[in-house]
């Protein structure tokens, strides 16, 4: 049978992660093999790239404001000297050809490790996410994550049966989360998950409701596209 993929995408405090693995619960329960895997994980060619390219831009160090320190003003400076580093078109090339390839390795191996019953794949995050952060490394304007998902690249990746944005505004992932450095960040991100969603035509759900009416929205929307 073949398995089929549902796609969490959202900000980061939208709750993709604690609704991914109560979907999964929901779909065991009634006895359709159901596994979460976690698409923001291994990395086999840029980490180490990346490490030496935050050094060498001096990235802020990730800190909680609950700690009374606040990395805004010194990210955005971060934001600014990668992007001008983006400049250069070989770069770009090279960057966006590592982080699809590692990407890839990442959606392969994963999915050979699950259960060989596995019919539903819950993802949290995808390859969308993945094209948001190399559109923002570039520039945030759109325009790369725009080429991207109407590139050849986009077919390396199997088909969701169903997509679903999880929406909350900057400023509510913002307070859920204390280890946001910016609320840029967030508000550039939220503009490249909505133009992802018409893009794709993924379902949009109301973050800000009850854990449990998320959920019941979720389950829902996802046992229609299983019949």
């Amino acid at each position: 049978m073949k398995r089929q993929l549902v796609v969490l995408m959202g900000l980061d405090g939208s709750g993709k992660t604690t609704q991914a693995e109560r979907v999964s619960e929901y779909l065991n329960a009634r006895g359709i093999p159901s596994e979460v895997v976690w698409m923001r994980g291994e990395s086999y060619l840029t980490a180490p790239i990346l490490k030496i390219g935050k050094a060498l831009l001096r990235a802020p160090k990730e800190t909680k404001r609950g700690d009374g320190v606040h990395a805004g003003g010194d990210y955005e400076k971060y934001v600014s000297s990668k992007q001008s580093l983006f400049k250069n078109s070989l770069l770009r090339a090279v960057w966006r050809t590592l982080t699809v390839i590692d990407l890839y390795l990442s959606v392969r191996f994963a999915f050979a490790k699950l259960a060989g019953d596995t019919r539903v794949i819950v993802l949290d995050r995808y390859v969308y996410d993945t094209f948001i952060d190399i559109d923002s490394a570039f520039d945030g304007k759109g325009t790369e994550l725009d080429r991207l998902l109407a590139s050849p690249l986009l077919r390396l990746f199997p088909r969701p049966l169903k997509v679903i944005l999880i929406e909350i505004s900057p400023e509510e992932a913002m307070q859920r989360k204390d280890d946001i450095p910016s609320i840029q960040y967030l508000k550039e991100r939220h503009g490249l998950y909505d133009r992802v969603a018409k893009a794709v035509g993924a379902v949009r759900i109301d973050g800000t409701e009850a854990i449990e009416q998320v959920n019941s929205r979720l389950t829902s929307e996802i046992e229609g596209a299983l019949r």
